[in-house]
């Protein structure tokens, strides 16, 4: 046989025991086969079916090389494997925002909408009923539970992070200052209470102390 077809395999070989020797000398365990190394042993695998396709054809002069040379591939593979593992990054999971989670989401009330955001109005108004159970729309505190002079009524006040939450206009009042709720627990019910034209549920969303138009919330 051809020694420029032995010699490469031999060669891999001596390189791989090598560097698994300085390994166990230094103590640690490091890859093996780096990306020169591969492509070496993708030559080998060709060099080595070829030989094996020779010896099917009754060429004497490739011995069956490739049947004597399925274990050391066999054991490069492997190592390949465990190198390759050792190095690949798990993707982080995305990191979850206090705000995202913090927001109020949902509707308060089921009820017709009478009167959207708009300037001059930054919250939602829902027509309903007196004595329509209101719900928390988050998670969070009582941080104001009984009447508003400034137009409110019976007033409750939710807040979470930089967010608070105003159920204005309301007849009942079940929840206490201080208060922990969640979202859907019923925080009040619906009224006609302080400056209002009718039975309904004034909605306010505001951020850092600034109102803002909360219908985005309410498609959470």
């Amino acid at each position: 046989m051809d020694s420029s077809l032995i010699n490469p395999l031999f060669g891999f070989a001596s390189l791989l025991s090598t560097t698994s020797d300085s390994s166990k000398d230094s103590g640690k365990q490091e890859p093996s086969i780096d990306k020169a190394d591969f492509r070496q042993l993708l030559t080998l695998i060709l060099l080595s079916n070829m030989m094996s396709q020779g010896t099917s054809n009754g060429d004497s002069d490739t011995f069956g090389m490739g049947n004597l040379m399925a274990p050391l591939m066999l054991g490069l593979f492997e190592k390949l494997l465990a190198d390759q593992v050792e190095t690949v990054e798990l993707p982080k999971a995305p990191k979850t925002t206090s705000e995202s989670v913090n927001s109020p989401r949902g509707l308060p009330v089921k009820g017709r909408l009478t009167q959207g955001s708009h300037a001059g109005h930054v919250a939602l108004d829902f027509g309903v009923p007196v004595g329509t159970p209101v719900k928390a729309t988050l998670d969070g505190k009582v941080v104001y539970a009984g009447w508003n002079d400034q137009g409110y009524g019976n007033l409750v006040i939710i807040e979470n992070g930089p967010y608070r939450v105003y159920f204005a206009h309301l007849s009942k009042i079940p929840v206490k200052l201080g208060e922990k709720v969640t979202a859907g627990t019923i925080i009040g019910y619906s009224g006609n209470t302080g400056n209002s034209t009718g039975p309904h549920l004034h909605y306010e969303v505001r951020k850092n102390g600034q109102a803002i138009d909360p219908t985005s919330f309410t498609m959470i």
